[in-house]
């Protein structure tokens, strides 16, 4: 007997290229390749992992055809040169071994081209919107846009020929071009970006999709009619006066012909928050976000097929889209970091074995440092080199370990050492497990969390030898167990800014809200327009019945560095709620039924507040660290999560945790 999931198992054949699930993992870049241009072993290691678990097809992502010339990522496959045929064949023989089809975003970026050594070049010399940004965000000065020539252009077009041709001669059977995100092809298209007045000039529909179908004309002679070309396409870019999505839906309708595939995006690359925004999205957004924006595309489309994508987290969502018939194949990459065995435990009905994706954008927020990706709730993923099968090695000797905490990195710790055979005693001040995992679950529409606690949480409780509730590590403790290591994973205890009146009845701490422990009243203040300020105040406000103000003594580009990638999002769902936010704005003083502010003008003033929420942020317990670092031999105490510099996220918890349990 089969799944439950029977149209996400339902196999179809394009070109006589069979696919035996409806399942991509979409493209991205993973951060392991080599400054050459070519597949490194970790990258490899890394995408033989998702294909182990089954996927129809894994995509790999934004590989240039021309990088010498125009690079917008460090870690880029360089498909101008046939040093790349060697680790792609290794790499396709390897995947197929698993039945999955392995397929390659090609690009060449235009004007988005930033890495240093590149030139932007553009159907118009004009530049990106958030180019300056981006610059001023690296420190280097902006590099001119520059007009294509027609002999460019020719020149690009057969680059991107070379570059399918070198894909299908690696053993190939299939390709993404990327057309979506404005990049080249894409600008093209748009009002915004192309000028132009000749055969290639925005005057009409012909002219506008000249470079595109020449573009597949060429690529198509070079692979064959056998071979499967799939497009990442935008569904309109998503600024305004940029390409609509009654012209997209035209352009895609022309372009047909050459291809098999449309995987529906919606994005503006290069435009400020936009490309994480919208092809990622946050647990601020519902799931399958771009379902109404596919659906067009299924119906005007004759006979091409169609992936749909973004914040597609589980089976479930893929097939409540193929039972509608929205798309013919969905497509999803978080998912894979969470749980690389996500298709294969969903095929054998093991749902609750899944390690759901949490949407919480930490694997983004690697990619401007160009580190390699990483994922808060799987601290193995990256590590798949290191350890194969996503197994860690047995431990030996076994020790016996005491982990001081339970939240995300005192669980974690636990997981992984006990995975390992360690013997592991767990100690909890308070009288459940989660600490501020538990916290961060309760905001209503981070429910997404909650399955991250329902899963490690009993996966601990069966692991750990001992868990010590309402209990209180200290020397002598630490004594009586005696341990062979110790892993303090105390975390960070709440600030209590020193305000007059901070101490009163109706001052309490953010979470406490959030957990329904406090009701707020009609009139709330936050202090601190962190995320953690900015949730509570979204959840009260969208609750109505409520006027609510965050207090925040940053400016507002420091308060939106402090919240990183979840920044526009959650100010912008935050507006949306009503929400006030004052900037560079301090609290003198808390009153009985109100808040004494100061600005930056030093005028004083009063706003009404029957209820206070804290949230200026947390300190590491470092009085934990300072009572237990000496009582076993140093060498054998780790400080994990909020105990060492970067902390404040489940991500930096579960990694510093896993690092440490992993090599015990």
């Amino acid at each position: 007997m089969g799944s439950s999931y029977k149209r996400c198992f339902t196999p179809i054949t394009i070109k006589g290229l069979e696919f035996k699930n409806r399942i991509v993992c979409t493209p991205h870049v993973p951060g392991w390749g080599s400054r050459e241009g070519v597949l490194t072993a970790e990258q490899s290691a890394f995408y033989e992992g998702i294909a182990s678990s089954g996927a129809a097809i894994v995509t790999l992502g934004n590989c240039s055809v021309q990088m010498k010339e125009c690079s917008d990522e460090i870690h880029q496959l360089d498909l101008s040169d046939d040093k790349v045929i060697f680790g792609l064949s290794n790499l396709q023989k390897r995947m197929r071994r698993y039945g999955t089809n392995i397929s390659a975003q090609i690009n060449y970026c235009g004007r988005n081209a930033w890495w240093p050594g590149s030139t932007r070049y553009a159907p118009s010399p004009i530049t990106a919107p958030g180019t300056l940004e981006r610059c001023d965000l690296m420190g280097i000065h902006p590099e001119p846009v520059y007009e294509l020539t027609k002999e460019h252009i020719y020149q690009i077009i057969d680059w991107y020929a070379e570059g399918a041709a070198r894909l299908k001669t690696a053993g190939f059977k299939m390709l993404q071009i990327h057309f979506a995100h404005n990049n080249l092809v894409g600008q093209f298209f748009s009002p915004i970006s192309n000028f132009r007045t000749d055969e290639y000039g925005f005057k009409n529909m012909e002219t506008r999709t000249r470079f595109a179908r020449e573009v597949l004309t060429a690529i198509r002679k070079r692979v064959g009619e056998d071979f499967v070309i799939d497009l990442r396409y935008s569904s309109e870019d998503v600024l305004p006066g940029a390409l609509s999505q009654e012209d997209a839906i035209e352009i895609a309708q022309i372009i047909e012909p050459w291809v098999d595939i449309f995987t529906i995006s919606r994005a503006f690359h290069n435009a400020p928050m936009s490309i994480g925004a919208e092809t990622t999205l946050s647990y601020y957004s519902p799931e399958i976000t771009l379902k109404e924006f596919t659906k067009p595309f299924k119906a005007a489309l004759k006979n091409s097929k169609v992936v749909l994508t973004t914040s597609v987290v589980n089976l479930d969502n893929a097939e409540e889209v193929l039972e509608e018939g929205v798309a013919d194949f969905v497509g999803m990459f978080r998912p894979f970091l969470a749980d690389k065995d996500i298709i294969t435990k969903y095929a054998r009905d093991q749902v609750e074995e899944v390690n759901q994706c949490i949407r919480c954008e930490y694997h983004w927020s690697f990619a401007p440092e160009f580190k390699p990706v990483p994922c808060a709730v799987n601290p193995i993923c990256g590590h798949e080199l290191e350890f194969p099968d996503g197994r860690l090695p047995k431990a030996d000797p076994v020790k016996r370990i005491l982990v001081v905490g339970s939240g995300p990195a005192g669980l974690q710790a636990a997981l992984s050492a006990s995975s390992r055979g360690h013997e592991v005693i767990l100690a909890e001040k308070d009288d459940h497990l989660g600490g501020n995992l538990i916290k961060a679950a309760d905001v209503a529409f981070k429910s997404e969390f909650k399955k991250f606690v329902n899963w490690i949480i009993p996966r601990v409780e069966k692991g750990a030898s001992e868990i010590l509730l309402n209990t209180e590590v200290d020397a002598a403790l630490v004594d009586k167990i005696k341990p062979d290591a110790l892993i303090i994973a105390a975390g960070a205890a709440d600030v209590v800014p020193p305000i007059p009146g901070v101490d009163k009845a109706h001052v309490r701490f953010a979470w406490e809200a959030d957990n329904g422990s406090v009701k707020p009243g009609r009139d709330v203040v936050v202090i601190g327009a962190g995320l953690v300020g900015t949730e509570s105040a979204i959840q009260i406000a969208e609750a109505g019945q409520h006027s609510v103000t965050i207090v925040e003594l940053l400016d507002e580009g420091a308060a939106m560095m402090g919240k990183g990638m979840l920044a526009a999002p959650a100010v912008s769902r935050a507006e949306a709620a009503g929400v006030v936010t004052l900037y560079q704005t301090q609290v003198v003083e808390i009153r009985d039924r109100s808040v004494l502010i100061r600005g930056v003008d030093g005028i004083e003033r009063e706003l009404a507040a029957d209820t206070v929420l804290l949230a200026a942020g947390i300190r590491p317990r470092k009085d934990v660290v300072e009572a237990l670092r000496h009582s076993i031999a140093e060498n054998d105490v780790y400080l994990v999560g909020d105990l060492i510099p970067g902390g404040g996220t489940i991500g930096h918890a579960t990694t510093t945790a896993f690092e440490v349990a992993a090599h015990i």
